[in-house]
């Protein structure tokens, strides 16, 4: 590991958020940067626990899009569903295998907000102790991604990496109106607007 990877020990989890995600979009192979229409902010609990939420980074292209027609029900959910896009991960954010340091910076987060929490030995406190602190640990996770895309969008970050303004779909495998809610606040206004029409009238 050479100094320039090593992260500062003041680092914050929003700044350390913020450098793995800008050194992922870094990587996007210069092949790909010129058909690229959308970026993925994938949130996912790493083996369904709450207090380990992740983001991973993607994108997907015109041409893999093209190439999904034939397998989603219109253009349009092969252009906007996640299950057919590359699903390629730049880079996996808190992933406690490949960025323990992530995975640290984040128990360090949460226990500073009064989130962290031991499971508890009691099966029958399970739901009312996990349940309220794991919606908080959600909403502070999503807010979290929402404004490092708009980040992102306004220091040129995205144009610079994919050579324009594309939407970051800040999302789950499943969408729902949140989905579409939270992607509205990640980007510049109507930088997401097909997107969310998808999940709204699809």
């Amino acid at each position: 590991m050479t100094s320039r990877d090593r992260t500062p020990p003041t680092m914050t989890f929003h700044d350390y958020l913020q450098h793995l995600v800008e050194r992922a979009l870094a990587s996007i192979p210069a092949a790909d940067v010129g058909d690229i229409y959308a970026l993925s902010f994938l949130i996912a609990n790493e083996d369904d626990d709450p207090r380990q939420p992740t983001l991973t980074i993607g994108y997907n292209t015109g041409v893999q899009a093209r190439r999904s027609v034939l397998d989603a029900s219109d253009e349009a959910e092969a252009r906007w569903n996640y299950a057919f896009w590359i699903q390629n991960e730049l880079t996996v954010v808190g992933d406690l295998t490949s960025d323990p340091a992530g995975a640290a910076a984040r128990q360090k987060w949460l226990t500073g907000l009064g989130l962290w929490y031991d499971e508890p030995t009691d099966l029958a406190d399970r739901d009312s102790v996990i349940g309220p602190l794991a919606a908080q640990i959600e909403s502070h996770f999503n807010q979290a991604c929402c404004q490092l895309a708009r980040t992102l969008h306004s220091t040129g970050v995205i144009e610079r990496s994919v050579g324009r303004t594309v939407p970051v779909i800040v999302h789950e495998l499943e969408y729902y109106e949140a989905i579409a809610r939270q992607t509205e606040a990640a980007n510049p206004p109507g930088v997401a607007a097909e997107f969310t029409s998808w999940v709204r009238n699809g």
